[in-house]
């Protein structure tokens, strides 16, 4: 836990909060360190079995931290493209980490996810939104280009035609417009959102570990590999799956009429 970040954790289920509402949790230094060493914790410790991630104060993350980037400019710390691309490389770093960590990545969107934030939104396995939320890809309004991955992420969500409608209008996407297109898949109150997230997150709790970090995996690259080369880890990935314990203990549950241990409601 920092300043910028709290994490709490209630038995396997680990809650990353953005705890800079004054800053409307812009990714300023101590926010990235803050993720990036929380990220880190994760990618280690093997009774996490679930991560929700959210923000505090009725915003999830704006995006990247403007006055500090003018503050730098006007101090001569940026000079050429050397000095940005190992901040860029640093935020990359642990946003990866994030999306490839081999358990469900619940993303709870209260106010606004702009910019960087929008990227860092679109982490998440399952996103999930407030009736305030609100979704902004105004990268070209201030001189930059799309990052946090939305090159990659928005289009798989909503279309190319429909991320690129985002991208060079920057224009605002309310909740309700958000789920209808496919950034978020519920809507709640600001009251109901995190523990509507966290319930999810229970509930995937008892999925099988094994099962769920090879499908994570897979359907991962759906959208990039061919059928042939999909049916070849399916394949590979079942074979695995259906010798193990919790396969065993499923199906013997299922034989007896006894309730799975999986339910996801």
């Amino acid at each position: 836990m920092t300043e910028a970040l709290s994490v709490t954790r209630d038995g396997g289920v680990v809650t990353l909060t953005m705890a800079e509402p004054a800053s409307r949790n812009a990714l300023s230094d101590a926010m990235r360190e803050g993720l990036s060493s929380a990220v880190q914790a994760l990618t280690t410790d093997a009774s996490v079995q679930a991560v929700v991630l959210t923000g505090s104060g009725g915003v999830f993350c704006a995006g990247g931290d403007l006055k500090k980037m003018l503050a730098n400019h006007k101090a001569g710390v940026v000079s050429g493209a050397e000095d940005i691309l190992p901040r860029m490389k640093h935020l990359q770093g642990w946003m990866r980490q994030l999306r490839d960590l081999p358990v469900p990545v619940i993303t709870a969107v209260d106010g606004p996810a702009y910019g960087a934030g929008l990227g860092l939104a679109l982490t998440g396995d399952i996103v999930l939104a407030s009736d305030r939320a609100t979704f902004n890809a105004s990268f070209c309004k201030v001189g930059a280009v799309p990052d946090g991955n939305l090159f990659y992420t928005l289009p798989r969500m909503v279309g190319l035609q429909r991320a690129r409608e985002m991208f060079y209008t920057g224009r605002t996407v309310d909740a309700a417009e958000a789920q209808r297109i496919g950034i978020c898949l519920e809507v709640a109150t600001p009251e109901d959102l995190l523990p509507r997230a966290q319930a999810i997150a229970r509930a995937m709790c008892e999925a099988s570990p094994l099962a769920f970090s090879m499908t994570k995996a897979i359907s991962a690259r759906a959208m990039e590999l061919d059928s042939d080369a999909l049916l070849q880890l399916e394949a590979e990935a079942q074979a695995i799956c259906l010798t193990s314990a919790y396969h065993k203990d499923a199906i013997d549950r299922f034989t007896r009429k006894e309730p799975p241990r999986f339910s996801f409601d």
